[in-house]
């Protein structure tokens, strides 16, 4: 792939400039790929790609395949190759534009990898070659920035922030203005990757109307990782409109300083479930770490600064607890693949599920009605994470037992609903009948009965503490019984 020649109004013919993700230019782009395959089972519009046609029918076709029917779903992995090939070596410029669009629009990630090919395509990759072969690898992205299309620009930023090298850093940031909203985004992003440090350039960038550029601006910021980069997304989290204080709380969870949660904390009162949400997920993410915030300081912190709120703050760590892994999709054992950006991995789950046990057992008892809180706890027993429902069966009797037992005398327990108390609900009975329940695991129905033992050693342990004889009762006949006898 060269630069090629710059031909009178080569800017637009691939219509580079505007693109946006999910174009879909009508059905049966691929030009009859339905009607049957040729030139030995290659769909037709792969066909095209040929050299033994025009260069304005091998465009069309590379287009097309950005975008192919449904009928060569199964021949996705066989285009993205062919485009690739025709992004590297294709005579037309216009024809290798087009390809790299098509390749954009089957994942983003294809762009990064057609950096890559470009940068070992440049020179030998050991000895002194390597040297050549990378000032020539960055002359040519730097020299991309300024294309006229903005499928090369796309490129050229992508390629220029993964080779960096001296002046990396100030062409990335001539790129912040660019009209394509894709090649501001992997500019902004590269230029923090190569070690720009201006926040000021980057700030005009945090409040952009384009969702992929906001994004963008949030990660440089969190890349640099300085205070002042964090002071400027603290703003943005208080200050900014929904869509940016969501992007916000979102890329705060990477940083592994207290400044940081601390300002995810403050996004805990957010008046936008979806913020609170995302901000109660980046919070267990940051302590999931266990790395410069201490688990215990963030509960702390928020033992201090947040009363208890059965719709709210539990609400949020809950709904974090309960999210589906791309594992648990996948059927697999609940970890996320390392480094993607899944809404939540499997440790970031267990930590939510912590907190919200730990701010459950501290909250007064006379401050809300619990009983739905508590009932999520006795759910969570058969919860699909095991340590999860692990977790469960650990703080559930801690959270019924002060009530339940701690502070009824034994001698007026009523003899069936022993630990409802103040929180709203029979826990004895729903253990009792989930023990019994033959539609879960049967992991869950064993939590249900080791959870039930502690109960009955508690009551009776409360008793002996009151020097009163006491008969421990699950139902009204074994009291009976006990006198019988």
């Amino acid at each position: 792939m060269d630069d090629g020649p710059r031909t009178a109004g080569g800017a637009g013919s691939a219509k580079s400039g505007g693109a946006e993700r999910g174009r879909n230019d009508g059905p049966d782009r691929d030009g009859g790929s339905d009607r049957g395959r040729t030139d030995g089972g290659r769909p037709p519009a792969l066909a095209r790609l040929d050299r033994r046609f025009d260069a304005s029918t091998r465009r069309e076709a590379a287009e097309a395949l950005g975008n192919p029917s449904s009928s060569m779903s199964a021949d996705a992995g066989r285009i993205v190759e062919e485009l690739f090939e025709i992004a590297l070596d294709d005579p037309d410029e216009a024809v290798r534009a087009a390809a790299i669009e098509s390749l954009y629009f089957h994942g983003d990630d294809h762009v990064d990898r057609l950096a890559r090919r470009i940068a070992e395509r440049r020179g030998p990759d050991d000895g002194d070659g390597k040297r050549e072969a990378r000032r020539g690898a960055v002359e040519t992205f730097a020299r991309w920035l300024e294309h006229d299309r903005a499928a090369y620009r796309m490129v050229g930023a992508t390629g220029l922030a993964a080779a960096g090298g001296e002046g990396a850093a100030p062409r990335l940031r001539e790129a912040f203005d660019d009209d394509d909203a894709r090649v501001r985004a992997r500019a902004v992003r590269g230029y923090a990757r190569v070690g720009g440090e201006a926040v000021e350039a980057v700030r005009p960038l945090v409040n952009a109307p384009n969702d992929l550029v906001r994004g963008a601006a949030a990660d440089a910021l969190v890349a640099m990782d300085t205070d002042e980069a964090v002071e400027l997304l603290a703003l943005a989290a208080r200050r900014g409109n929904e869509r940016l204080r969501l992007t916000v709380v979102d890329r705060l969870g990477e940083l592994d300083r207290r400044d940081a949660t601390g300002v995810l904390i403050g996004a805990l009162r957010d008046p936008s479930e979806a913020v609170r949400r995302t901000a109660a997920r980046s919070v267990a993410t940051v302590i999931a770490k266990a790395g410069a915030v201490p688990a215990g300081d963030v509960r702390d912190r928020l033992l201090t600064e947040r009363p208890f709120e059965a719709d709210g703050l539990l609400a949020v760590f809950r709904s974090v607890a309960t999210e589906r892994t791309a594992g648990d999709r996948a059927g697999g054992n609940g970890g996320a693949t390392p480094g993607s950006r899944e809404r939540v991995d499997a440790e970031t789950r267990r930590y939510a599920a912590w907190l919200y046990c730990e701010l459950l057992e501290a909250a007064d008892p006379a401050a809300a009605d619990r009983s739905a809180a508590v009932e999520w706890v006795v759910d969570a027993l058969d919860h699909r994470d095991r340590l999860v429902a692990d977790l469960a069966a650990a703080y559930l009797p801690r959270i019924v037992s002060e009530d339940a037992v701690g502070e009824t005398p034994a001698e007026e327990a009523p003899p069936d609903g022993a630990a409802e108390s103040s929180l709203g609900v029979d826990v004895e009975r729903k253990l009792r009948s989930l023990a019994s329940d033959g539609t879960v695991s049967e992991s869950a129905r064993e939590r249900a009965r080791a959870v039930l033992r502690r109960f009955k050693r508690a009551v009776v342990e409360a008793a002996a503490d009151r020097h009163v004889e006491y008969v421990y009762v699950r139902w009204p006949a074994d009291y009976t019984e006990s006198y019988e006898g």
